[in-house]
């Protein structure tokens, strides 16, 4: 169920940055720079300011649409982060509970 709907995550993402239409060796080039960037840039943000939980999976997400060993990477971490929302989501109704 999660690996269909990051299928179709990625699907809308190659589609709203119209990708198809280049080349694909331009195309895997410049989708490699930026969502490299975007992950180191992430990467470095978890030591300095700045959102690194945002800038990281946008470049793994990036990566993905064109690398297989990145979509890998992705469906992992989308797991990764839903197993920590439901962690998250069951300590907080403990913690209400308790509270109560």
């Amino acid at each position: 169920m999660a690996r269909q709907a990051a299928e179709e995550q990625l699907k809308a993402v190659r589609k709203k940055l119209q990708l198809e239409r280049l080349h694909p060796l331009p195309r895997k080039i410049i989708v490699g720079v930026v969502g490299g960037v975007c992950f180191i840039a992430g990467v470095v943000m978890i030591f300095t300011p700045g959102p690194a939980l945002v800038f990281i999976p946008l470049g793994v997400l990036l990566l993905a649409t064109e690398f297989p060993w990145a979509e890998r990477w992705f469906h992992r971490m989308k797991q990764a982060i839903h197993k920590a929302r439901v962690r998250w989501r069951w300590r907080r109704r403990r913690r209400a509970q308790a509270r109560s």
